[in-house]
């Protein structure tokens, strides 16, 4: 069925693209045109294929380059005239198929964020991915795995590396002033979230209740003490001391 949706697409974004420039569109011209609308065809398949989970950053890479490469393709190629292939797909079409397909790749791919799940190579697209992306399945591999290996009791076993990688994705997430990363990882997050808030968050609040009573109590026992302290402590009578009489007669002498 897929497979069949993607032949659909090419077929139609070439009979478009075929009718909206007419017949005079050169033979050289053809080729890039074809490879565009192919690229195209597989990005939508593979987005479409890869909206839950979201995956579109990770399975979508090769098919976005490819929609960059083959557009950037019909700009360079060119005709008999010496006019670019992309003049007549573009500047010629008032329908303006073939940038409003361009252009909304590139917005569903900017939208998600995919970039920051790689490393930008001379300003474009690259299939090396970043540092941070690396680093975040990292904590998560490991986390996943702790989770695997501890499923009867998840919550004590699993908190100390739950908390890296919430850490680190809070982390990458607020730094350069990021909303938010890409949009592969934030799913990943926010399904790691409703995981342990559905199974782990009464674990820790059990252990949060313990503390607050704890010191609650302290608070308490402080109180009685000092209060103990002024009832029980022996109350000191000021002491007077009486003057002599030789004070009394130096003190007449002056009067």
């Amino acid at each position: 069925m897929a497979y069949t949706i993607l032949v659909f697409n090419i077929l139609l974004i070439t009979i478009l693209i075929y009718h909206a420039v007419g017949r005079e569109v050169p033979s050289a011209c053809n080729d890039v045109r074809d490879q565009f609308a192919v690229a195209i065809s597989e990005f939508t398949w593979c987005s479409i294929n890869s909206s839950r989970p979201i995956k579109l950053c990770e399975n979508c890479a090769d098919y976005y380059i490819n929609i960059i490469s083959t557009y950037q393709n019909m700009s360079e190629v060119k005709s008999v005239n010496g006019t670019p292939c992309l003049d007549y797909f573009v500047n010629l079409d008032r329908l303006q198929i073939v940038e409003t397909q361009y252009l909304s790749s590139v917005d569903l791919w900017n939208r998600g964020k995919c970039y920051e799940c790689y490393v930008a190579a001379n300003g474009t697209q690259s299939r090396e991915r970043s540092n941070e992306y690396k680093q975040f399945m990292n904590y998560y591999e490991s986390y996943n795995s702790c989770v695997t290996n501890n499923h009867d009791n998840p919550c004590p076993n699993c908190m100390d590396s739950y908390d890296l990688l919430q850490n680190y994705f809070l982390g990458i997430s607020n730094s350069n002033e990021r909303i938010s990363f890409c949009i592969d990882l934030a799913d990943l997050m926010n399904s790691t979230w409703t995981y342990w808030g559905e199974n782990c968050c009464k674990y820790r609040k059990h252990h949060e209740y313990i503390f607050i009573g704890s010191t609650i109590g302290v608070i308490i026992l402080t109180i009685f003490f000092y209060i103990g302290v002024q009832f029980c402590a022996e109350k000191r009578v000021p002491t007077i001391i009486q003057q002599t009489r030789f004070a009394e007669s130096l003190s007449s002498l002056r009067n």
